[in-house]
């Protein structure tokens, strides 16, 4: 029977299978999904082709099935470009930098509001979720009152991406989009009234429109685009970093000795553990890839999770080195690379950073108490459930406030 990439692909540890695709399949036909599609899993041939925009284009969408009128990771130059133009000011280092109290602030809140005293309960669902999904919603403009319902329609967009149901993907969309025509809606008033608008990224992307910069249907999808990304790969690399400490005690013992590696530490988390497993790209004109002729218009998952592991690339891939990444070190690709490469990859790495902290520095023990629940759409790698019991460390060994 022929190797079945989609069979190993929602382990918890989908790792093996990937070193199976690097070692004896580095360019593998998917043969158990319909329509059938590629994969490739060796650091060379994903840089290559992320590097490649002209061949290995996104406009076709980042998922399975083909798509349309996408944005973003969804689209090609001078589409993605104009689009991404709009939007970079809000993601840069700088601004990410002057949001860092507000998103502290957030982080800080839930956790300690989560882990006031010894207890129990999933992770997932007391911080790993609601952190980052606060942030991006106050970034968007989206009121508290409405942030409950986005989780569902996110987990039904990110499914439909790895060949879940299109309908429930639909329905999504469509309460999405009802939520975003409310507040540019409210924004176009108050900016064509010459009243001063909110300072979020609907209003941006509001005054976009309003100047011909974007279509209408390019708001609604930008929003909900920032809204699904902004906190659904987060939150996997929240909740995977803290199931590594649970299993690899040795690693809360080396960070608490030297705190300065924590930064460093989120890199390699996210090199060992990439939320996002791999993105499809399409090839624009028929090409070879390692001796395999590729027609035009074929899906191919671009494997990053593989990338990250092959040991062409790391030493000792398949373990945590918290003395890996430094300045100058190599790059890894868990948001991607080139043109393409997440826009949204500052604040997370501060999310990561903040989390982090206060995971080696709340925490005397933490121990699984259920079965860890892995989420099932292919492309993207998090856990649904984490469920833990903890006791705390005593306060005065806990910092107050996280200041790099």
């Amino acid at each position: 029977m022929s190797y079945s990439h989609l069979g190993h692909a929602n382990d918890l540890e989908p790792s093996v299978g990937h070193h199976h695709l690097i070692e004896h399949c580095p360019i593998h036909r998917e043969e158990s999904f319909e329509p059938p599609f590629y994969v490739v899993s060796r650091h060379e041939d994903v840089l290559s082709m992320v590097t490649d925009p002209e061949l290995w284009r996104n406009g076709d969408g980042p998922g399975v099935f083909r798509q349309v009128g996408g944005v973003l990771g969804s689209a090609d130059d001078p589409d993605h470009r104009r689009q991404r133009k709009v939007l970079q000011d809000g993601f840069r280092p700088a601004a990410i930098a002057s949001l860092a109290p507000r998103v502290e602030q957030i982080g800080r809140e839930l956790w300690e509001a989560a882990f006031a005293e010894d207890g129990e309960g999933d992770f997932v669902h007391l911080f790993a979720f609601p952190f980052p999904a606060i942030v991006i919603a106050e970034m968007l403009g989206i009121r508290s009152e409405d942030r409950d319902r986005f989780g569902q329609w996110s987990d039904d967009i990110v499914n439909g991406l790895g060949g879940g149901d299109l309908r429930l993907v639909d329905k999504a969309n469509e309460g999405i989009f009802a939520l975003v025509d409310g507040l540019v809606a409210e924004r176009r008033a108050l900016i064509e009234g010459g009243s001063e608008a909110p300072d979020d990224l609907v209003t941006v992307l509001t005054g976009a429109y309003l100047a011909g910069d974007l279509t209408y249907s390019e708001v609604r999808r930008l929003c909900q685009q920032v809204l699904v990304a902004g906190h659904e790969t987060t939150a996997s690399l929240l909740s995977l970093m803290l199931y590594r400490l649970i299993t690899e005690p040795r690693l809360v013992t080396e960070l608490r000795a030297d705190p300065d590696l924590v930064p460093w530490a989120v890199e390699e988390f996210l090199r060992y553990d990439s939320p996002v497993q791999g993105l499809f790209r399409t090839n624009s004109r028929e090409c070879p890839v390692r001796g395999e002729t590729i027609a035009a218009g074929t899906k191919v998952q671009l494997l990053f999770a593989a990338a990250n592991r092959d040991p062409r690339i790391w030493d000792d891939p398949d373990a945590i080195r918290l003395d890996r990444f430094g300045p100058g070190s190599r790059p890894h690709l868990a948001f991607g690379w080139g043109v393409h490469h997440c826009i949204g990859n500052v604040l997370a790495r501060r999310e990561g950073l903040l989390a982090l902290r206060w995971m080696i520095d709340t925490f005397e023990t933490v121990e699984l108490i259920g079965e860890v629940k892995v989420n099932q759409p292919f492309i993207l790698r998090g856990l649904t459930t984490l469920p833990i019991r903890w006791t705390l460390r005593s306060p005065g060994s806990r910092p107050a406030v996280v200041t790099t």
